[in-house]
């Protein structure tokens, strides 16, 4: 077959780096973190050997020993060094919601409220597709990454791309044992460690099987006081029953992983590879720095010009206020079953996995509190001294199933055929909690006793309580064809049909009688849905090729809490949001020069969102707020992504990797809360204007590293120094007005970060000094909204980090 002759749908399963990743087949690789020209990887599914310099799409991955001498260990560090793909820099309690290409529309901010987040990234741990993904890369091969909409080639579809964890299997034919180690300390902070274990052990000629657990003790580095600085002794809260005032370190987490895998192949064409997972997080505290209230700060000064976000630091940037203890109690598991059969004209596989995801937890509700509970008589600040926390149990549980048949051989015309089934449950719950609410309520006669009235409430002094489930069931049929039109010329289609349902249940319970109560359900479907694909490829010579890709994606659409109020009836088309769209258009060259010294990649693209799915709230009673998501007008988003490898030497490689993205409303269209029109007496309706911003990601990226390699003695020695520019970026969607003046919100300034380290390895060890941040930048990434007069709080990039690791691979 010529060399021109690739087969594109197997290529697209599977990735390599665009500059620099590799995984040699030169055992040496495993002992250096020197970076093959030639980018080689295993194709996922296929078993083939591909140039990633061939790859007629945007698709990246990052090795084993990449992954770890960038100190990638979750899906956060993974994203916050792409340059195509945004999330907030929030703690580890924390969810985010993640824009892909300038595709998002959310604040970039933390919340306890886990359904205000929002993404357009798809995860897949191994053939398993996943809400989210907490899991850390641990015992990984490989993260691949694939940009633009991947529901033609995988069963979970997706509006801006596709991020899978490619974990190692058993191996038949060796025993192997690795050991990794990191010990680090932050400014500010204590001494920390990451540690993992993975055997391999063969039983027989067929049966093998391969352990890893890991266990992350990290101590934090944010301290914690209960009470603001400027309260009086009078003013100082309780703390719901816990003692003390300051807590040092209050950011911590202890995570243990484990993962069994047993693989047993019987013959060369067949194989059946059994996986467990679990996970347990505890995640506490906030990485976050709490500022002054404005009114507080400016007490005594005539012209003061502070605003919330520019308002001095209590303490300091490494202290939080918080009343309320804040933890994230997270597990999660999994167990999955693949099988694999060489038919010989192809190859199918076939993944089963049932998983459940759990995290409950709590943060403080300070402000919330007296704002929703003050009018209460005995419940307003000055009038006792508790404090008001929310506790949340989010579960999001599941079956993933998943068959596909990928062609083999020489002919010129390939092809993968798929078959993919998802039931999802979620539940997304939470509880307003204020101390002393059950006793402020018996002591006035016109509100209902909660102890009497609501005896089925599980939480005491529970003013509200909140579960928006959902059932979601998804079937769908796809595939892709191509066709080697010549050595050169090859043309690749696409097609998903679908069928879907969704049950959503909202429980609504307001404790209080301000607003009542609400139990029901709804169910929508949709029925022989379809997205398409088109590709297509010229290959100029060996080193040099353009491609052009049409692509749609999807997301599921679900149903909102909003409640009737009075004689007004909430709207079936708001309280329902349907499912977005996007039709991504995509022209892109690689190309490999001067020897394969120079590795260049580029592409831009266009992007038009129809349906989008953007953040929309009601309020009742004139306080409290129902938050929600609504269809608003069509968008747009344009933008280029550029990376570049260039070797100066044999010893001396650099890297640049650029992204750039904008993305605007490209109409004006009003939802409103009920029916009746907007001018309706009591009507409650939103517009949202031609040209607004969606905020959510900065309109650049650039990532630059400079690598020397050398062998020293019978070792080696390597030194990395990598840098990471993050442009001016929106803490929210910036709103145009009916003239296209934009209301802009608060924005974070560009910052750049740089980190650097130095390895020695000799035989089957090696050990790695690094420092993160090496000069501890404070760069604004996110910010936790506290509302007055209570002080907001910053979130800024971690500090100055020092650390070791040292890694030692035992294999006979």
């Amino acid at each position: 077959m010529s060399q021109f002759k690739l087969n594109k749908l197997a290529v697209l399963i599977g990735a390599s780096l665009f500059a620099g990743t590799a995984i040699s087949a030169e055992e040496d690789s495993q002992k250096k973190n020197k970076l093959d020209d030639t980018e080689v990887i295993e194709v996922t599914a296929t078993g083939r050997m591909n140039l990633a310099s061939q790859i007629p799409m945007n698709v990246t991955a990052m090795g084993a020993e990449e992954l770890r001498n960038k100190g990638i260990t979750d899906i956060k560090r993974l994203i916050s060094d792409s340059v195509e793909i945004s999330a907030p820099g929030n703690s580890a309690r924390f969810a985010e919601s993640v824009t892909v290409r300038g595709l998002n529309v959310s604040n970039v901010n933390a919340n306890n409220i886990e359904r205000f987040y929002s993404s357009t990234l798809a995860y897949y741990l191994d053939s398993t597709p996943l809400p989210n993904i907490a899991y850390r890369i641990k015992d990984v091969s490989r993260v691949e990454t694939l940009l633009g909409p991947q529901g033609t080639l995988y069963g979970g579809g997706s509006l801006g791309g596709t991020v899978r964890y490619i974990t190692n299997k058993p191996e038949l034919d060796a025993f192997t044992f690795n050991f990794n180690t990191s010990l680090y300390q932050r400014k500010e902070g204590s001494l920390s460690h990451d540690t993992d274990l993975t055997l391999n052990l063969p039983l027989s000629d067929t049966l093998a099987v391969r352990a890893n657990i890991n266990r992350l003790d990290d101590n934090g580095y944010t301290d914690r006081i209960k009470n603001a600085v400027w309260w009086t002794e009078d003013e100082q809260r309780a703390g719901n029953g816990v003692e003390g005032d300051m807590w040092e370190d209050d950011d911590w987490e202890k995570t243990t992983s484990g993962r069994v895998q047993v693989l047993w192949k019987p013959t060369d064409k067949f194989s059946i590879n059994l996986s467990y997972i679990n996970q347990d997080q505890l995640a506490h505290g906030t990485s976050a720095a709490s500022r002054w209230d404005v009114d507080e700060a400016c007490e005594g000064i005539s012209d003061c010009s502070y605003d919330r976000e520019g308002a001095p630091f209590q303490v300091d940037q490494y202290t939080v206020q918080s009343v309320s203890e804040e933890f994230s109690d997270r597990t999660f598991e999994m167990t999955s079953l693949e099988l694999s059969y060489d038919f010989g004209f192809a190859m199918l596989t076939s993944s089963t996995a049932a998983y459940d995801d759990i995290r409950d937890g709590q943060g403080d509700y300070l402000a919330e509190g007296f704002s929703y509970y003050g009018w209460i008589p005995g419940m307003d600040f000055d009038s006792q001294n508790e404090s008001a926390y929310i506790k949340y149990d989010n579960e999001y549980k599941g079956i993933e199933h998943e068959t596909r048949l990928v062609s083999q051989g020489e002919s010129p015309l390939s092809w993968i055929a798929g078959f993919y089934y998802s039931d999802r449950e979620n539940s997304l719950k939470f509880w307003e909690i204020f101390p002393g609410l059950d006793k402020a309520q018996q002591d006035v006669s016109w509100l209902p006793d909660p102890i009497v009235d609501y005896p089925e409430r599980t939480e005491l002094d529970s003013g509200y309580f909140e579960d928006i489930a959902s059932d979601y069931t998804e079937t769908a049929i796809y595939g892709e064809v191509s066709y080697q039109v010549t050595d050169a010329w090859q043309l690749t289609v696409g097609a998903r049909f679908f069928n879907w349902e969704d049950t959503a249940v909202k429980d609504i319970s307001d404790y209080t009688g301000a607003i009542g109560s609400t139990l029901d359900s709804s169910t929508d479907k949709g029925s022989a849905e379809s997205i398409f694909k088109f590709n297509t490829a010229y290959y100029f010579d060996d080193d040099k090729l353009a491609y052009f890709t049409a692509s749609q994606g999807y997301r599921r659409g679900g149903t909102n809490g909003f409640r009737d109020d009075g004689d007004l009836t909430v709207s079936a088309d708001t309280q329902r949001y349907n499912p977005d769209t996007t039709n991504n258009y995509e022209l892109g060259y690689k190309a490999s020069m001067l020897d394969n010294d120079l590795y260049v990649q580029a592409n831009v693209f266009l992007i038009q969102w129809e349906d989008t799915q953007t953040y929309f709230s009601q309020t009742l009673g004139g306080i409290f707020p129902l938050n929600g998501t609504a269809n608003g007008p069509s968008s747009e988003s344009t933008g280029v992504e550029f990376h570049l490898r260039y070797n100066i030497t044999d010893n001396l490689t650099v890297k640049w990797g650029s992204a750039n993205s904008e993305a605007q409303f490209t109409d004006t269209k009003t939802k409103c809360i009920f029916e009746g029109g907007e001018d309706a007496p009591g009507q409650q309706c939103r517009t949202w204007y031609e040209g607004g911003d969606l905020g959510g990601s900065p309109e650049w990226r650039h990532n630059a590293s400079i690598n020397y390699y050398t062998d020293i003695g019978e070792g080696w020695m390597s030194t990395d120094l990598r840098a990471r520019y993050v442009g001016e970026q929106l803490s929210s969607r910036a709103d145009a007005d009916e003239n296209g003046e934009i209301e802009e919100p608060y924005k974070f300034d560009s910052f750049i970060v740089l980190n650097a380290s130095i390895s020695y390895g000799l035989d089957d060890w090696n050990i790695t000094a690094w420092v993160d941040n090496l000069t501890d930048e404070a760069g604004e990434t996110s910010y936790q909204r506290v509302g007055n007069p209570f002080g907001h709080r910053s979130i800024y990039t971690q500090p100055r980090t020092v650390g070791v690791n040292f890694t030692y691979n035992f294999m006979d």
